[in-house]
């Protein structure tokens, strides 16, 4: 099954297991087109937002919509320089991240939704810039993240799979203690 750039789907093996369901929640779409509707509904989503609701959560001890926007850009800032580094050649190992302690770390909800909108939006387009460089003999190349394998083209589609998953959980739980 291919993706966007004729990219088969990341084989067992080349990815920690743990991203599977990313992996499977991108898988036979064009990456390329889903990364527009992505973006769009994002903008649909965090555009309704009115000031000082993005601190909202649906359950205490859960993020708030801001803290679930700034996870997503950080993560894909992450999965971006991983994919940077293993198209580069780099050997070295790359660590995992907490994503509880980034949450915990970071200033999400004193920050600006729009702020952290223009953010994701940012990302993902200064991605695509770099995914446009990619000759096609690096698509397999595989780094190590997390003491476990992880191919380049394998990050590609955890990205957009780990913002498939977000998205079901924004428009299930967040968006109706909104309307």
């Amino acid at each position: 099954m291919e993706t966007i750039l004729g990219l088969k789907l990341p084989t067992d093996g080349t990815y920690n297991p743990f991203y599977k369901r990313y992996i499977d929640l991108v898988a036979g779409k064009n990456l390329k087109a889903l990364s527009r509707e992505q973006e769009d509904q994002m903008v649909s989503i965090f555009q309704k937002i009115k000031a000082g609701s993005g601190q909202v959560t649906y359950q205490t001890g859960k993020w708030s919509l801001n803290q679930v926007l700034g996870h997503i850009v950080d993560t894909e800032k992450i999965m971006h320089f991983r994919a940077l580094c293993i198209s580069r050649g780099e050997s070295a190992a790359f660590p995992g991240f907490d994503q509880n302690s980034y949450v915990e770390n970071a200033t999400f909800n004193k920050g600006n939704t729009e702020e952290l909108l223009s953010s994701f939006l940012l990302n993902r387009q200064l991605f695509w810039l770099f995914i446009r460089t990619i000759p096609p003999e690096q698509w397999d190349v595989i780094g190590k993240v997390s003491g476990e394998p992880m191919s380049l083209h394998a990050l590609v589609h955890i990205i957009f799979g780990h913002l498939e998953h977000h998205l079901v959980l924004i428009k299930e739980r967040y968006l109706p203690l909104l309307a």
